[in-house]
C-alpha cells in the first residue's frame, strides 16, 4: 500500500510540506532557483537545527553543509545563468558501449562461468526428465548453483526453462512443467561475474537425441547463429540492424527450405521469429537500452546473437511436424581490438554432436 500524499502528510511529515512525486522535478527547481535568488522557499524542516531554519537553508548555507554547497555549485551557477542541464544518460551509455580491458576480462569470466554451468545442467537433464517427476525449476536450481559456485553472485536474470511445446513462449517463466523425454528444453540463463552479465540460450533434446523434426529446426536456428556471428566485424558499416536484416533474410531461406514458408512470404518470418537478432550486453542484460542499433560496431563492444524459431501448436497454416516446437541459439560476442567477432560463451556446447553428447553424459 501507498501513503500518498494526504497519509505522508498524516503519518510521515505533519510540520513540513508534501507533494506529489510527479511534481519533485518542478518543486525541487523552484527551490533551488529560490535558494540562488536568496529567497528562502515557505517549506520549513525541524530537527536539531531548529524548527525555523528553511530546507534551501540546511541545503546550501556554507556555515551548515560546506561539502555539498561546494559540489552543487556548478548546478546553482547554471540556474543562476539559465544555462541548460542535460540528462546524464545518453554520455554514460556510450562509455558503457565499449568496454575497458578490466570489463572484458569480467565478461569473459561471467560467460565462461555460465557456459560451464551449461554443459553441467545439460548432463543432469536426461536423468531427471527419466524420472518422470522432475520440474523445470530443477534446472534452473542447478544452473544457478553452479554459477555461483564459480563465482557469480547472482543470475544476471531469472532462469527460463521452457520444456515441450512451452518454449514456443517468449520469456516462459514458469519453470513448473515436467521434464519428459523426447521433449526438446529451451534455456535462456545467465550470471553475474562483479556485474557483468553473461546471456546464454541453449535449447537440447531431454531424451539425449534430436528427433528428425527437431534437429531440421535446431539446425535452421543453428545456421543462421554461426552466420550472423561470421557476420559480426567492426568495418565501419555493420551494426545490430543490420544483423538482424541479415538474420532475417537467413531464417526466410531456411524456412524455405523446410517448406514451412513459400518464396514470397518474407514478410511471415517475423511470425515464427518475433525478437531482434539481439542486444547490447554489460552491466545489464539489456544493456545500453537507449543506444542505436543501427550505429556500427566497434572495437570492445559485446553483443548478443541470438536468433530463434518458435511454431505455435494450434497453427494451422504451417505444418503438423513443426508445431509446438520451439528453439533458440544465444551467445555472447566481444568485438576485439582487430574488430572481428569472439564467442565469450563457446564453452556451451551447440552443435548438434556437442548438444547430443552433453546431455547422454548423464545417463
Amino acid at each position: 500500500p501507498r501513503a500518498g500524499v494526504a497519509g505522508a502528510r498524516q503519518h510521515i511529515l505533519s510540520d513540513g510540506q508534501v507533494h506529489p512525486i510527479r511534481t519533485a522535478p518542478r518543486v525541487l527547481r523552484d527551490m533551488v532557483d529560490a535558494a540562488v535568488a536568496g529567497a528562502a522557499p515557505s517549506a520549513s524542516v525541524g530537527g536539531p537545527l531548529g524548527a525555523n531554519r528553511s530546507l534551501a537553508c540546511l541545503l546550501f548555507d556554507s556555515a551548515v553543509n560546506p561539502t555539498i554547497t561546494k559540489s552543487l555549485s556548478p548546478l546553482l551557477e547554471a540556474s543562476a545563468q539559465k544555462l541548460q542541464v542535460m540528462r546524464a544518460s545518453p554520455f554514460v551509455e556510450r562509455l558503457r558501449l565499449r568496454k575497458s580491458a578490466s570489463e572484458i576480462s569480467l565478461m569473459r569470466h561471467a560467460a565462461q562461468a555460465a557456459a560451464e554451468a551449461f554443459v553441467v545442467t545439460m548432463e543432469e537433464s536426461a536423468a531427471a526428465a527419466a524420472r518422470g517427476d522432475q520440474l523445470e525449476g530443477l534446472l534452473a536450481a542447478r544452473f544457478e548453483f553452479e554459477t555461483k559456485r564459480r563465482g557469480c553472485g547472482r543470475l544476471a536474470y531469472p532462469c527460463v526453462v521452457a520444456s515441450g511445446a512451452n518454449a514456443v513462449f517468449l520469456h516462459y517463466m514458469h519453470n513448473n512443467a515436467r521434464l519428459t523425454p523426447g521433449d526438446l528444453v529451451l534455456m535462456d540463463a545467465g550470471g553475474s561475474y562483479f556485474g557483468y552479465s553473461a546471456d546464454i540460450t541453449r535449447t537440447w533434446p531431454l531424451s539425449g537425441s534430436f528427433t528428425p523434426a527437431q534437429r531440421d529446426i535446431y539446425e535452421a536456428v543453428l545456421g543462421v547463429n554461426e552466420a550472423v556471428i561470421r557476420a559480426v566485424r567492426a568495418d565501419g558499416a555493420t551494426s545490430l540492424q543490420s544483423l538482424h536484416q541479415l538474420s532475417i533474410r537467413l531464417m526466410h531461406e531456411a524456412l524455405v527450405s523446410l517448406g514451412i514458408l513459400k518464396p514470397a512470404e518474407l514478410q511471415r518470418v517475423s511470425r515464427y521469429y518475433p525478437h531482434a537478432i539481439g542486444h547490447y550486453l554489460g552491466l545489464d542484460v539489456h544493456d545500453t537500452p537507449n543506444a542505436s542499433q543501427s550505429q556500427p560496431l566497434v572495437p570492445r563492444m559485446v553483443l548478443t546473437v541470438e536468433p530463434g524459431l518458435y511454431f505455435p501448436t494450434d497453427d494451422d497454416s504451417i505444418p503438423a511436424w513443426c508445431r509446438g516446437i520451439g528453439v533458440r541459439i544465444e551467445d555472447d560476442v566481444l568485438v576485439d581490438e582487430q574488430g572481428c567477432a569472439v564467442v565469450l560463451t563457446s564453452g556451451a556446447p551447440k552443435s548438434v554432436a556437442a548438444v547430443e553428447d552433453a546431455v547422454r553424459a548423464g545417463l
